[in-house]
């Protein structure tokens, strides 16, 4: 599996457009953002993690379902092979025409070949 380049980059943190002052509230609101960026990091991670998760159940079913389809395609080809001969084996043994009667009424049945 690779990573793209543009997800090995470092995140990176929001930039003010001027420069705090070095006072205890500017330092207090600065820790307060770096918190809250912490906290959202690590929700996204959970988000990932959970992601992540899913993917790999996915996959493992599509891999279960994949196993299954290639058993169910060989079994059916041994099938299709006999279900073709026998189907080949009625279609000589029907007589290509045939008189049927219905309420005194005789109709006469062709097969067409298109």
């Amino acid at each position: 599996m690779t990573i793209s380049r543009a997800s090995r980059r470092p995140i990176q943190p929001k930039l003010r457009s001027m420069p705090l002052r070095k006072t205890p509230s500017a330092l207090y609101i600065q820790m307060h953002q770096l918190a809250n960026e912490k906290e959202r990091l690590q929700e996204e991670l959970v988000r990932v993690c959970d992601r992540q998760q899913q993917i790999v159940n996915r996959l493992a079913e599509l891999d279960r379902n994949l196993a299954q389809l290639d058993l169910d395609v060989e079994n059916s080809a041994v099938n299709a092979e006999m279900t073709e001969a026998q189907f080949v084996n009625k279609i000589k043994a029907k007589p290509t025409e045939r008189i049927q009667t219905t309420h005194g009424t005789t109709y006469e049945s062709m097969t067409i070949e298109y």
